[in-house]
């Protein structure tokens, strides 16, 4: 049987010596901003979500390695933190504004071993509305960083970010800011539950309340 994977072996984005997921590349982690899906957009005149309807989309690229060696990983947990600002805080300089992140996470479950595995996340047009900074909502899609882990049986793989340079210093970056969870949602927490069927794995389901 032949095993898809990428290489695994110790990277500058922070990869674990025999890791059985490793991000895809150096872009591994891609941001845009997407209008909600036409059957769930409301017509109302009354918005809560500001000048911009439009949501964050976050995706990120990754797959198995050969040191995986059996047809299916059986889970990997994926930690995102998204910088952004918030504007109603006094810093330390006594002006308003102080640095965030939102952070959200999702486990997927029965990976096929595959050097192309996508995962998602989306953020509300109005967290984004309240989080921006001087560009607007746009500072997400091309300003603000990304960090992301990837984690398997709890301990971390790989980690990367998005627009800072690769080395160990960077990959701490969103350690020294105010951490915002909660505002960061999986697909299916979202109105894109329905979109990209196929694309991503399976997501692991939350436990039964009691």
């Amino acid at each position: 049987m032949i095993i898809l994977g990428l290489a695994a072996s110790s990277s500058a984005f922070g990869q674990a010596k025999n890791s059985p997921v490793a991000f895809a590349n150096q872009e591994a982690i891609t941001s845009s901003l997407v209008d909600a899906p036409v059957a769930v957009r409301s017509d109302s005149s009354v918005s809560s979500t500001g000048d911009n309807p439009q949501w964050l989309k976050v995706e990120i690229h990754f797959g198995t390695t050969a040191a995986l060696v059996t047809p299916f990983l059986d889970a990997v947990e994926i930690k995102v933190w998204i910088e952004g600002r918030d504007p109603s805080v006094m810093n330390s300089q006594g002006t308003k504004g102080i640095a965030i992140v939102l952070t959200g996470s999702v486990t997927y479950v029965n990976i096929a071993a595959n050097k192309d595995v996508y995962g998602v996340f989306y953020v509300h047009p109005s967290t984004l509305a309240r989080y921006s900074g001087e560009g607007g909502v746009e500072d997400f899609e091309r300003k603000f960083d990304i960090h992301a882990q990837l984690s398997v049986g709890g301990a971390v793989m790989d980690a990367i970010n998005k627009n800072k340079e690769p080395d160990a210093v960077a990959l701490t970056w969103f350690t020294s800011v105010k951490a915002i969870p909660d505002l960061v949602y999986r697909q299916d927490q979202s109105p894109f539950i329905l979109s990209d069927i196929g694309r991503y794995p399976a997501i692991k389901l939350m436990p039964a309340a009691q």
